[in-house]
C-alpha cells in the first residue's frame, strides 16, 4: 500500500514538472477569494463607478494633471484583470495557468483540423506553394510559442477566408472549410490573443495572481493609492471637492465589516436563564 502511495505521488510530480517546463514563469493556482477580499474588489469597483458618473468625469478626464487619466486607465485594466480571474475561479475555470494552457490547446486544436483541410485541397489543386504553408504536423503546433501561434494561426484564417468566398467556395466547403469554420478559428485565436497581449499592467495582475490573490490585491491598492495622491489637486473648487469626497468615501470597504461595528450589543439575559448554545 505504501509503495502504491509512493508511486501515485510521483506521477503527480512528473504531471506538476511537464506542466511547469511548458510555462516555467507561472507555477501556482491562487487560493480563493474571501469575503474581505471581495468586499476590496466591489470598493475598487465603487470607486471607479463614481468616477465615470458624468458630474465627475468632466472634472478630471484629459484635465491637469493629466496623469491622473493614465492612472485611472491603468487601474481599470488592473481591476477587470482581477475580476476576470475572479469570475474564472468561482466558475470552476481554474487559475491564470490553466486559462493559458486552455486557450493555447483549443487554438493549436482548431488550427491544425482547418490547416490539414486546406493542405489536402491546396494538394488537390496543385498550390505547392500553399500546400508547404499548411504542412504542419500536430506537434509543430503545440511547439508554437504565444506569438508564433498567433502569427501562424492568422495566416491560416487569411488563406481559409479566402477560400470560404468567390468561386472557390463551394468546393472549399466539400473539404470541411467553410465560413462557420474560419468564425470558430478566428475566435479562439482572439481568446489567446486577449491573455497573451493583455494591457501590461493586466500582465502585471495575472503574474502576481500565480502567487495568490492577495499580492495581486496589492499591486491594484498600489495604483489606487497613487490615485488617492493625486484626486486632491482637484480640490480647488466646490465640485472638484465634492467629487474627492464622493471618492474618499467610495474608497472606504464597506460591508460586513462596517455591520459588525454598527450592530447594537445583545441585551443582558435575565437571572437565572441558560446561556445560548
Amino acid at each position: 500500500m505504501q509503495n502504491i502511495r509512493i508511486t501515485a505521488q510521483k506521477i503527480r510530480i512528473t504531471a506538476q514538472k511537464k506542466q511547469i517546463a511548458k510555462h516555467p514563469a507561472i507555477l501556482y493556482h491562487p487560493a480563493p477569494m474571501n469575503a474581505e477580499l471581495d468586499l476590496r474588489l466591489k470598493a475598487f469597483n465603487r470607486s471607479l463607478d463614481m468616477l465615470a458618473l458624468s458630474e465627475y468625469s468632466a472634472l478630471w478626464k484629459g484635465k491637469a494633471p493629466e496623469v491622473f487619466t493614465a492612472k485611472h486607465e491603468e487601474a481599470t485594466a488592473m481591476v477587470a484583470a482581477l475580476e476576470d480571474a475572479a469570475k474564472k475561479q468561482q466558475a470552476g475555470l481554474g487559475g491564470v495557468t490553466d486559462e493559458k494552457e486552455r486557450e493555447e490547446t483549443e487554438l493549436e486544436d482548431v488550427a491544425f483540423m482547418v490547416a490539414q483541410a486546406m493542405l489536402l485541397w491546396f494538394n488537390d489543386k496543385k498550390q505547392e506553394t500553399e500546400a508547404g504553408e499548411m504542412d504542419m504536423a500536430k506537434s509543430v503546433w503545440q511547439g508554437l510559442r504565444d506569438q508564433q501561434l498567433l502569427t501562424k494561426s492568422q495566416r491560416v484564417i487569411d488563406l481559409a477566408t479566402s477560400l470560404t468566398s468567390g468561386g472557390t467556395a463551394a468546393d472549399a466547403a466539400k473539404y470541411g472549410i467553410t465560413p462557420a469554420v474560419v468564425t470558430m478559428l478566428t475566435k479562439e485565436r482572439k481568446d489567446y490573443d486577449d491573455i497573451v497581449n493583455a494591457p501590461g499592467v493586466a500582465q502585471t495582475v495575472r503574474k502576481a495572481l500565480t502567487k495568490g490573490f492577495r499580492p495581486a490585491f496589492a499591486l491594484v491598492e498600489k495604483k489606487f493609492g497613487q490615485l488617492d495622491s493625486l484626486i486632491i489637486q482637484f480640490g480647488t473648487t466646490a465640485a472638484g471637492k465634492a467629487m474627492v469626497s464622493a471618492w474618499n468615501d467610495a474608497r472606504v470597504q464597506k460591508g460586513q465589516s462596517n455591520a459588525s461595528r454598527d450592530a447594537k450589543p445583545a441585551a443582558p439575559a435575565a437571572p437565572g436563564t441558560p446561556p445560548a448554545n
